[in-house]
């Protein structure tokens, strides 16, 4: 079975682009974004500027669920699967318990300090970063406290992407390439 990547962290801490930088670094990868597949719902998605309601920590969720699913029948193929996601709502962990028993399983966690994080989010232009930047300090009381172990944790604040993206390759024993 090849690796599961899981790359975290609040909106605006680099995950897309540090999972797109790392995918080059395969000769086979499979790159599921969340977002993306939260996107696919056609009609009645729950986003969290509706409120944090029970359908959307529900559809949070399955979409979780089916990423799971979907990385599992890729890995068990031979090919290297990353995942990101964001790390939201602030049970967002437990909704991984299962795929985080698979030994092959990595998790990575960017967290830049906050006022990195809140400097990025500004210099965007989003639909949902007015809200976003409001919303990192929420995020950042559950994630601080949060139990780490078996996280790989990252302050990329001051760093590229790419020195993030060489920083996770190599904790997770991938040689990079520029």
């Amino acid at each position: 079975m090849s690796s599961i990547s899981l790359v975290t962290g609040a909106p605006g801490s680099g995950k897309s682009t540090i999972c797109k930088r790392m995918a080059k670094q395969y000769p086979k990868c499979f790159l599921i974004s969340v977002d993306d597949l939260r996107g696919m719902m056609v009609s009645g998605l729950a986003t969290p500027d509706q409120g944090w309601t029970q359908e959307c920590f529900d559809q949070f969720q399955w979409a979780r669920l089916s990423v799971i699913k979907m990385a599992e029948i890729y890995a068990k193929r031979g090919i290297n699967v990353i995942i990101d996601d964001v790390c939201v709502p602030f049970m967002f962990a437990d909704h991984y318990e299962r795929l985080f028993e698979n030994p092959v399983c990595n998790r990575i966690l960017l967290m830049p300090n906050r006022e990195t994080l809140t400097s990025r989010i500004k210099k965007r232009d989003g639909p949902w970063d007015k809200i976003l930047v409001e919303y990192t300090s929420k995020i950042y009381e559950y994630l601080e406290p949060m139990p780490k172990d078996g996280w790989i944790v990252l302050d990329n604040s001051e760093w590229t992407v790419e020195k993030t993206a060489e920083t996770v390759c190599r904790h997770l024993g991938i040689d990079f390439s520029s």
